[in-house]
């Protein structure tokens, strides 16, 4: 996970039919690509992972200002419906809180020092605040409450980072439908956008309440500053296709 350069594969070679015999040495090199792939890279831009890292209910990982861009210029993922369709807000990502381990610079467990990799140990993470811990640090310290922040967590709601075994895979689809059924999204908040208005409420009160779409998901000051970034870049982006194609229709005409 930490950004080492290595070959990004490509779609075909991350879902590649086992159709044919490969051996074992083959069989364990394409897992390990796999693997690194997906812990070293957003999903959804192909990017090296990069803080701030946001995570949803399945456990895979995405650079939060990829996810930003996703949700205010859709277009520009050729296949982001086929990797995040359930991706619709902020209400669909948590952002992680991992450690940085300050001498070697590696993103670690806070409590087992154990390294977040591909290959390593099985991580977690906590949606109710995004700490993010080794499996084996819950079973050394029995405790509800986050061994980073104190607050208190329930234990069916650990998101497994991504998943390698079946089990691991159906828990968190099998968290989220229950979240569903109970109204809520991945994060935890409701998955209705509407809000009931109290009785005696005055008109500048309602006015105060009264937010775009984009505030009610945009709620604190680095994801504001992200989304003004990754506007500016769509923008720009926008500005520069505009010039090609004056360009372009100049020499059409000459």
């Amino acid at each position: 996970m930490g950004n080492d350069g290595g070959s990004i594969p490509t779609r075909r070679e991350l879902v590649k039919s086992t159709k044919g015999e490969r051996t074992s040495s083959e069989l364990f090199e394409q897992n390990l690509l796999n693997a690194t792939f997906v812990w070293s890279t957003c999903l959804l831009s192909k990017r090296p992972l990069k803080l701030p890292i946001v995570s949803d209910y399945l456990g895979h990982l995405y650079n939060k200002d990829s996810i930003l861009e996703w949700l205010i210029s859709p277009e520009n993922f050729g296949d982001g419906e086929a990797i995040v369709p359930h991706i619709k807000s902020l209400k669909d990502i948590v952002e992680l809180k991992i450690t940085k381990d300050e001498s070697s610079g590696k993103w670690t467990c806070p409590v087992t020092g154990k390294e977040l990799k591909a290959g390593g140990s099985k991580f977690d993470y906590l949606p109710e605040c995004g700490h993010v811990f080794a499996e084996s640090a819950f079973r050394e310290i029995d405790t509800d409450n986050c061994l980073e922040c104190g607050l208190k967590y329930n234990r069916d709601n650990v998101v497994t980072i991504n998943p390698t075994t079946k089990t691991d895979v159906e828990a968190n689809k099998a968290r989220m439908g229950r979240l569903i059924s109970e109204g809520l999204t991945h994060s935890l908040k409701s998955a209705s956008s509407k809000k009931k208005r109290k009785n005696g409420e005055d008109s500048n009160e309602k006015k105060g309440k009264k937010k775009s779409k984009a505030g009610e998901s945009i709620h604190n000051e680095e994801t504001l500053r992200m989304t003004k970034k990754v506007l500016e870049s769509v923008q720009q982006d926008m500005n520069s296709r505009k010039r090609s194609e004056a360009i372009q229709d100049l020499y059409l005409k000459a």
